[in-house]
């Protein structure tokens, strides 16, 4: 058991990293963040909104200006996590992208339509920190499909800095449709 003064290092020690933590993240918001538009980020549900709005889209259709609004949402720190990766083993990995990183795999054109849109919302917030679970549906289709192609869930880090909400990190894992959701994820 540690004694009253290794506990104290250790809270004191904590408390730094947290400083240090809340100063670089300040410092790096303020750095070469695409300007986001007040009212997608005036709110956690305003952010998550705009993300839905800024991925769907028709077959041809010009993706900059969503292009744009999708990176704005995000701190210029923020990561990409893609935890169904494979590597060259076969085996499961986690991908994390840094979101400059992950913007070049972003079309400038799609391909083929895609829509993808939100079923289920859970958001956890204490004080400028929130996380929330986010069930989607996707189909290549029409939006709002009655038998969308795919579904999965998304979880948002978001913090609330410089007078706004930003995405700090973002990871999702997706199933074909007819593989069914656990609660409290599914309908």
């Amino acid at each position: 058991m540690l004694d009253s003064a290794a506990m104290n290092r250790r809270t004191l020690a904590a408390l730094l990293a947290a400083c240090l933590l809340v100063a670089a993240l300040a410092h790096a918001a303020q750095g070469s963040a695409v300007e986001a538009d007040s009212d997608d980020v005036r709110s956690i549900d305003a952010v998550v909104d705009a993300y839905y709005e800024s991925l769907s889209g028709n077959r041809g259709d010009d993706r900059s200006a969503d292009k744009k609004r999708y990176q704005s949402l995000f701190a210029p720190f923020a990561h990409v996590i893609t935890p169904t990766g494979v590597g060259d083993d076969g085996r499961g990995v986690v991908i994390a992208r840094p979101i400059d990183d992950w913007m070049t795999r972003y079309p400038s054109r799609r391909a083929e339509s895609f829509y993808e849109w939100e079923i289920v919302r859970r958001t956890d917030q204490f004080d400028h920190m929130a996380s929330v679970f986010s069930t989607y549906e996707i189909s290549r289709d029409h939006q709002y499909d009655e038998t969308p192609d795919r579904h999965g869930v998304t979880q948002f880090t978001l913090a609330y800095m410089n007078d706004r909400w930003w995405i700090v990190a973002l990871q999702w894992s997706g199933r074909v449709a007819d593989q069914p959701l656990p609660q409290p994820f599914g309908r």
